[in-house]
């Protein structure tokens, strides 16, 4: 194991980690970020020129590697233990989401040279086929992707033409998402659920659905990466577990995660634009008790940290988990609303309690669902019987049995 950890945002040196002698995380602001950015690394983790010490940096790094099984499959063929979050790093760290990347400490600042390879389609489902046994493709040379989350994911360039593989600090433009196990219609489940939510007004990142032969799988644009003249640029951002100082493994709100008060508090203290955001994030946690998704939590909401300030990211992630109740997936809210988390419960004296708790007028939520729940019946009839025609499969008939009851629900308990 090396002796320290160069953590960088877009190529430059934003400070070091390292682990003390009890192996705890600690990291430090370089001094030369402190005197020319005023952007933190995480919003848990201010700028200073003192240390964060005794684990403090933790959880904000903890936040950018896999979980659960990709986790076991990635440690287990890198010869790491499960809980080695800074071994992990090392190996994984070279892009992880938003503008950070780690390196290996050398005596001079290195970056490394970015070259792309150009898939063909049949390399592609090659590699995807590959993911179950090597998630992020970890171990193969050259290659140091790290994403959050328990899913198997790929980070990819598309050119709107061709696949094309990172090497070295070539940034992804794309991540693609393969269907998950054991569960039928995840990828036409998300592509409808990000095509609705953009249909009803939610910002969401560009997404398509990938088939080569019998392989189908869900795409969607990276929106903490932007064209530029000089090619992409990466952008910061942080989930709302990292700017809460939330370990990833606390994520959901029974465990300890965040609770929606606590994420309209984050927005309305922090974002460049509180009063725009706090009304998008109000529409977010409409719309996935609208479409069924049970495990919106912390992680699943981000922060961009830009030079003019931060803003709310795009959401992401969106599609029903509670069409698959049948499969033993938990129908419970990853964050209570109003103090309730079975989601066929809510009633108008919840959606009061979540206004007044996360400082909203009730008057203003109970319109709003309303008013979503009725976009969303005109919507989803239209986007079944267009472009998304073709992908029909069962989960979908459910998704659409589903949606049309939450809209009843809604608005007859509400009007």
């Amino acid at each position: 194991m090396t002796s320290g950890l160069r953590v960088m945002i877009d190529g430059q040196i934003v400070g070091r980690l390292w682990l003390d002698a009890k192996k705890h995380f600690c990291f430090q602001y370089d001094k030369g970020w402190l005197q020319q950015s005023m952007i933190p690394l995480s919003l848990s983790l201010p700028l200073r020129t003192a240390p964060y010490l005794d684990d403090e940096s933790h959880p904000f790094f903890a936040n950018l590697l896999p979980e659960e099984k990709v986790r076991a499959v990635i440690t287990r063929n890198l010869g790491l233990s499960l809980h080695n979050d800074y071994g992990l790093l090392e190996q994984i760290g070279g892009d992880c989401a938003g503008a950070v990347s780690v390196q290996i400490e050398n005596d001079e600042p290195k970056r490394e040279t970015g070259t792309y390879r150009q898939l063909s389609l049949n390399e592609l489902n090659r590699l995807l086929g590959d993911l179950p046994g090597r998630p992020l493709l970890a171990g193969e040379d050259g290659i140091r992707l790290s994403l959050a989350g328990a899913q198997k994911k790929l980070p990819i360039y598309y050119d709107g033409e061709h696949y094309s593989l990172g090497y070295g600090d070539a940034p992804s433009s794309h991540i693609i998402k393969p269907a998950i196990e054991n569960l039928d219609g995840t990828v036409e489940n998300e592509a409808f659920c990000m095509a609705l939510a953009q249909a009803v007004g939610l910002e969401v990142p560009r997404t398509f659905i990938h088939q080569h032969e019998d392989t189908r799988v869900f795409i969607v644009k990276r929106y903490d990466r932007a064209m530029t003249t000089s090619g992409i640029k990466r952008l910061h951002q942080e989930d709302f577990c990292q700017a809460l100082h939330i370990p990833p493994e606390y994520k959901y709100e029974a465990e300890g995660g965040p609770s929606l008060a606590a994420c309209f508090n984050l927005v309305r203290n922090v974002s460049s634009r509180a009063g725009r955001d706090v009304l998008s994030l109000l529409n977010w946690v409409i719309f996935n008790v609208l479409i069924g998704n049970s495990d919106a939590h912390g992680k699943n909401i981000s922060l961009l940290l830009l030079p003019s300030g931060p803003l709310l990211a795009p959401f992401y992630d969106l599609l029903s988990t509670r069409i698959y109740s049948h499969y033993g997936l938990t129908e419970n809210l990853a964050m209570k609303i109003g103090g309730e988390s079975a989601p066929g419960a809510l009633r108008k004296e919840h959606w009061e309690k979540f206004a007044a708790d996360v400082g909203i007028k009730p008057r203003l939520v109970l319109t709003r669902v309303v008013d979503l729940a009725q976009k969303i019946q005109v919507a989803r009839l239209q986007l079944f019987q267009g472009a998304l025609a073709s992908y029909k499969c069962d989960a979908l008939y459910r998704l659409m049995e589903l949606i049309g009851e939450q809209e009843q629900k809604a608005i007859r308990r509400l009007r």
